[in-house]
């Protein structure tokens, strides 16, 4: 057991000191991202004290990334890609090569070469979709016009990335003197591969996933669901890396098969925690690697390459969407909104390294430049409003943007409605009810068949548990004006009920509790009416038999 104890020893110190991380970056009112990169720099080897083995912990980082892209695949809608105008795709697609572009002449400008400028692009072309969803739940922007253009464009930027990680190995292979058709023909294999994995993977599991999963799921055991969901993703990886693609690519694959199934929502707040957890390791690792000595010596550097790519991402992302003719202050909020460096840059960015693409030095500019602009995205939000009203008064750009209340690629506010959640016998009588007022309901579940009924029933219907923010998102909660928690069991009720407070503190909570010693803990969980249905009957027979009294007399 003793050969044990290192890798146990360094999983646990190297998640201890996220959590001093994650505290510390809450405190700064920063992406907990930013806390886990600086406890992956207090661990490692260019600061005194405990050093990590960096071998081991990105072993299980290789898994966090795995599960990242897993759980981009199942958040990843087709149908959502289908809708997403042409501001999203082809905006987000003029961005992405401009910064690229930029990013190759600047290497051409300080002598790092094409090859090293083109990668440098690369790392810096994506935005990180978890640094701006934190800044917009916190600013609670979600469902504004440029919340949902940014995370569009997230959408479509994440696919291109997922493109980049499979060919940007073969791109670099210049660096070992293959040639230019060389290249060709192994960019054009790869991607030959990459089709085929992905059009025998969608055709067979399209159908087999789901079947699978459905019964898995009629066990009614949530650790084989989550065991079933890993092994989907480890398995996609594993195939892909015996084809000799990249083992993100099959995560990505493995979680697509599930986003337009019953269980995406499931899938996701019940995978999400594991996801979370090595992917914390992910980020602890690449901050291993961050050099602070090199920071102090090149700090010069480091703040130039860092306003270099706020600036780039801001022109490349304005430039992008300006001639859709957004409002002033929606195009300021989006082209600001896009500057922090994403999370799977750092995996392109260790791809450059690991192809000696990267110089360690140039690495380092990368991860440190990174690190500034997800500090500096909180602050960007704050003055979007003032460099929106800066581009509508000043002549010169007036001209570009929409002057009037709205602007023809944004799409109208999502309308107020209600969450049923439980849709046994209770919520199907409570929705009908609803839906008889002429309010819009949505319901959630944690049993497949009655998220089946609720899909028959013509409603909108997540499956998955309602104390989970990723499934009560799913149902719009922030837009709600009403939420009925018709789970009949107190503690799943209670946790649904407090989720639903802090999702959303203005919206109406209406709860039933089996027992009438449950009522005080459910009102101070946030619910403002709660039924017990025994005393609900017991007064419903009293006025009955009193009104019978009544009319016989």
């Amino acid at each position: 057991m003793n050969h044990e104890i290192p890798l146990v020893l360094n999983v646990a110190v190297a998640l201890g000191i996220a959590v001093a991380g994650g505290f510390l970056a809450s405190w700064l009112r920063q992406s907990p991202i930013f806390g886990y990169l600086l406890a992956g720099v207090a661990i490692g080897p260019f600061t005194p004290g405990f050093v990590g083995n960096r071998e081991q912990i990105a072993l299980l980082a290789d898994v966090g990334v795995i599960f990242l892209m897993f759980g981009l695949g199942v958040a990843f809608s087709l149908k959502d890609l289908a809708r997403v105008r042409a501001i999203a795709t082809i905006g987000t697609s003029v961005q992405v090569v401009l910064t690229i572009l930029g990013g190759t002449l600047a290497g051409i400008v300080m002598g790092w070469g094409v090859l090293a400028g083109t990668v440098f692009g690369i790392a810096l072309a994506a935005s990180s979709s978890m640094v701006i969803l934190k800044t917009l739940l916190d600013r609670g922007e979600i469902a504004s016009s440029h919340g949902r253009l940014l995370l569009s464009m997230a959408i479509v930027q994440d696919l291109i990335i997922v493109v980049l990680i499979v060919v940007l190995p073969q791109l670099v292979s210049t660096q070992t003197g293959a040639s230019p058709m060389e290249v060709a023909v192994d960019v054009g294999i790869t991607i030959l591969k990459a089709t085929v994995f992905i059009g025998v993977s969608l055709a067979v599991g399209l159908r087999a996933v789901p079947f699978l999963m459905g019964h898995v799921s009629r066990m009614r055991s949530s650790e084989l669901f989550i065991v079933t969901a890993a092994v989907l993703a480890l398995g996609a990886a594993s195939v892909s890396t015996l084809l000799g693609l990249s083992p993100a690519l099959g995560a990505f694959v493995a979680g697509l098969l599930l986003s337009e199934s019953e269980f995406d929502h499931r899938v996701i707040s019940e995978v999400v925690p594991v996801r979370d957890l090595f992917a914390t390791l992910f980020f602890v690792s690449v901050g291993m690697l961050i050099d602070l000595n090199f920071i102090v010596t090149n700090w010069p550097a480091v703040l130039a390459v860092a306003a270099f790519t706020v600036l780039l991402k801001f022109a490349a992302t304005a430039i992008g969407i300006v001639p859709f003719r957004l409002t002033a202050r929606t195009a300021a909020f989006t082209a600001l909104g896009m500057i922090p460096v994403g999370e799977l840059n750092f995996v392109l960015a260790q791809i450059g390294l690991q192809t000696q693409a990267l110089s360690p030095q140039l690495y380092n500019l990368i991860l440190t430049s990174a690190l500034v602009t997800i500090v500096l995205t909180p602050s960007a939000f704050a003055i979007a409003p003032k460099v929106g009203e800066f581009m509508l008064h000043n002549r010169g750009l007036r001209r570009w943007f929409d002057t009037g209340t709205g602007a023809s690629g944004e799409g109208a506010q999502l309308e107020a409605h209600a969450i049923v959640i439980g849709y046994g016998r209770v919520g199907q009588s409570v929705a009908r009810g609803l839906r008889e007022a002429g309010i819009s309901v949505a319901v959630i579940d944690s049993r497949l068949s009655r998220v089946r009924d609720g899909v028959a029933d013509g409603l909108p219907a997540i499956y998955g548990n309602a104390f989970s923010p990723t499934v009560l998102e799913a149902a719009h909660v922030a837009n709600a004006r009403l939420a009925v928690v018709a789970l009949p069991d107190f503690a799943p009720a209670r946790a649904a009920i407090s989720q639903l407070r802090h999702l959303n503190p203005s919206v109406v909570i209406a709860a039933r509790a089996e027992q009438s010693v449950n009522e005080p803990a459910l009102r101070a969980a946030g619910a403002h009416l709660v039924i017990v249905p025994e005393l609900a009957g017991a007064t419903a027979l009293l006025h009955g038999a009193l009104d019978m009294l009544g009319a016989a007399r």
